[in-house]
């Protein structure tokens, strides 16, 4: 999904991350959205278009908030931003706030594995994405039919499936791994009771395409459930810009209705989201609002809560201070 970024996720990640540019240089509001794009430039080699590309209303209120706090000031010549001392406190509490977060993953996989503990033991699940199998393994241990599928369309996961293969061991009777994509993939007799995946989302060239064919691959009151990178700052400070590739709480939210989706849950372990939602019965809803739009939906689990937001709205008193700042250095910015 090509998409210029905004919401709550991506809001905390620039409360931090405007300190890190101000912190090395003065720049304006233009200059910092064009310098989160270009640093997060390695991600076309995952997507084309992958980069983030910020919201400019969601920076230009990013700033006047941490203007209003005190951590950055706008500085002439050029009304350029600069941060203070107070900011630059701020930026190193939010990094040791963050914590070590190594056994995260570990984490969040035992949290979505609890998630199936009521399911039925002879159960049938595709694991999308599977790697060396870290998913599929930890299932067929709990007793689940499981067919792990990775397309190694990527130079570190070309030789996944044969890795996993033979990891599989003593588990082999229910097991199996096949080197497939998810889009191409036939619907079993009956279909998939769960479709799960672990670090597969934010690695899909095609987003949308890749989710509408794991709902079409589940039987009609199926699950799916996905294990990611978080998008926002412990996303960040634990996997950079890479885990701006993953999908964010809100954009979950708005996403699954429209492909088929309901009841959906989400959680957040540390620097990775858990998504947990039923294929409907019905028709999917015929559009999707792009992300950060405020919206709420009745049925919406743990994630209805979180709040859209598109640009950041101001304040008064930062509408104040722009006005403010804008009166007083813009003679000197352009003269």
């Amino acid at each position: 999904m090509t998409r210029v970024r905004c919401g709550p996720s991506v809001r905390e990640f620039l409360t931090y991350y405007v300190l890190v540019l101000l912190a090395e240089k003065r720049r304006m509001i233009r200059e910092l959205v064009d310098e989160v794009q270009t640093r997060s430039a390695e991600n076309r080699s995952v997507r084309r278009n992958g980069e983030l590309r910020v919201d400019s209303r969601e920076m230009e209120g990013t700033v006047y908030s941490l203007a209003d706090r005190g951590l950055v000031r706008l500085r002439p010549p050029g009304a350029s931003w600069g941060i203070t001392s107070a900011g630059r406190r701020a930026r190193r509490g939010m990094e040791r706030a963050s914590g070590a977060l190594s056994d995260s993953k570990e984490r969040a996989a035992s949290k979505l594995l609890a998630r199936l503990k009521e399911a039925p033991r002879d159960s049938y699940v595709l694991d999308v994405g599977t790697g060396d199998g870290f998913l599929a393994r930890r299932l067929a241990k709990r007793g689940f039919r499981v067919l792990g599928i990775d397309s190694g369309a990527f130079e570190y996961s070309k030789d996944s499936i044969d890795k996993a293969r033979q990891g599989a061991g003593s588990d082999n009777g229910r097991l199996e791994f096949r080197k497939a994509d998810v889009s191409q993939l036939r619907r079993p007799p009956g279909g998939f009771d769960f479709v799960v995946s672990s670090q597969a989302v934010h690695s899909m060239r095609n987003q949308h395409k890749c989710l509408r064919s794991i709902h079409e691959l589940l039987r009609p009151g199926g699950r799916f459930l996905s294990l990611d990178f978080l998008v926002g700052l412990e996303g960040f400070l634990a996997h950079g810009f890479h885990c701006f590739l993953a999908v964010s709480r809100e954009e979950w939210d708005q996403l699954l209705p429209t492909i088929g989706f309901d009841d959906i849950y989400a959680q957040k372990v540390r620097d990775y989201l858990i998504v947990d939602a039923r294929r409907t019965h019905g028709h999917p809803e015929p559009s999707f609002t792009p992300a950060g739009t405020p919206r709420r939906r009745a049925g919406v689990g743990a994630i209805r809560d979180q709040g859209g937001g598109g640009g950041l709205r101001l304040s008064d008193s930062q509408k104040r201070m722009r006005r403010r700042l804008n009166d007083r250095y813009t003679a000197k910015a352009f003269l």
